[in-house]
């Protein structure tokens, strides 16, 4: 076997034919080693916490993606069970260096994505959770401005890893390498693109055999093709449906015959509620229960809102709510914009006194 030959000036290997052989990314700027590892390893531990209980919870996973509005009903539950084991996979592939190329190619393409549907469905002016790191809202909360920060600066760690390692010494050739050359160099550039690619279409490929092996083996496996209608989504195991209507809801409030808690981040409470409703944002749920309910009764019927009509969040706050014994529990859909478009009795500011 011929090895490269070293140019007596720098040390560099060369080819047989005396041009510079191709230094792969990661040996060239040796500066830069220490970097790129930490960002390949900070990356791996991004994606494999990410994935971790998006695949224990899937049905939980689905209500976020469907929440974003983007999919088709028919995708909704196929993307629930293959994102998070094509993030795993990928974070096992940053972590050991395995298919290096194409694990950093797919992780931008999401980042890409991640980042775009926030901004898309923030632009719709649609309450999402992310479900970056927790399904069903129970991620770590933060405001828009922080998701926004932290998706930013997840791109630009990956921006930097990409570079790092699709870093070609052929895109550094002077002007004067001649015509054949620069065209063998670029043969060489997009060979390497090309494996990279199909490096991605395989990593595909065995994240839905994944997804799809485990699913079938659950006891509580997730069908493939989801009924997302609003009537599925409002009604419970047993049957009952969960949902009232703004007419119902305005003759509970008139009666004074219902409690109104608001599910909502407790800045966009204080900013605006319904008069005399309590705030338990969904995220902060395990931490405020007990202080919000304590003085209620199981059979107080309790009238749960949020923004939106995809908003999970006083859905979910409802199922916690019943399980806890308030069986009387119901769900306002989309309560806040109909409440102020109905003409409904607000306010601002900090909690009231509980009754």
């Amino acid at each position: 076997m011929t090895h490269p030959e070293l140019d007596q000036n720098t040390s560099a290997p060369i080819s047989r034919n005396g041009d510079p052989a191709p230094v792969p990314s990661w040996r060239a700027g040796s500066h830069l080693r220490l970097p790129l590892l930490a960002a390949r390893l900070i990356m791996a531990g991004i994606f494999i916490y990410a994935s971790i209980d998006k695949i224990a919870h899937p049905a939980a996973f689905a209500k976020d993606v469907y929440n974003y509005q983007i999919f088709s009903d028919e995708l909704i539950n196929l993307t629930a069970l293959l994102l998070p084991w094509l993030e795993l996979i990928l974070g096992v592939c940053l972590l050991t260096g395995i298919w290096l190329p194409g694990a950093v190619l797919a992780v931008n393409g999401l980042l890409l994505v991640f980042l775009a549907a926030f901004v898309f469905n923030l632009a719709r002016g649609l309450n999402v959770d992310c479900g970056c790191f927790g399904t069903g809202g129970l991620g770590p909360s933060m405001s828009t401005g922080g998701y926004l920060l932290r998706d930013a600066c997840f791109l630009a760690l990956g921006v930097f890893l990409f570079f790092g390692v699709f870093r070609h010494r052929s895109l550094e050739r002077p002007a004067s390498v001649s015509d054949t050359k620069r065209r063998r160099k670029i043969d060489e550039t997009m060979t390497g693109w090309g494996r990279a690619a199909k490096q991605v279409a395989v990593l595909l490929i065995l994240g839905s055999l994944a997804a799809l092996g485990v699913n079938g083996m659950r006891p509580d496996r997730l069908p493939l093709v989801g009924d997302w209608s609003a009537a599925a989504r409002m009604t419970t195991a047993t049957g009952d449906r969960m949902d009232i209507t703004l007419q119902e809801a305005q003759k509970l409030f008139a009666a004074d015959a219902a409690v109104f808690i608001d599910a909502r981040p407790a800045e966009d409470y204080l900013q605006g509620h319904i008069k005399n409703a309590r705030s338990l944002p969904w995220h902060d749920v395990d931490q405020k229960f007990i202080e919000v309910t304590q003085d209620l009764e199981p059979e107080n019927p309790i009238v749960t809102y949020c923004d939106g009509e995809t908003c999970e969040l006083s859905h979910n706050l409802a199922l916690f709510l019943r399980e806890a014994g308030f069986v009387n529990t119901r769900v306002l859909v989309d309560g806040w914009k109909l409440w102020q478009q109905s003409g409904g009795p607000v306010e601002s500011g900090a909690q009231p006194a509980q009754r």
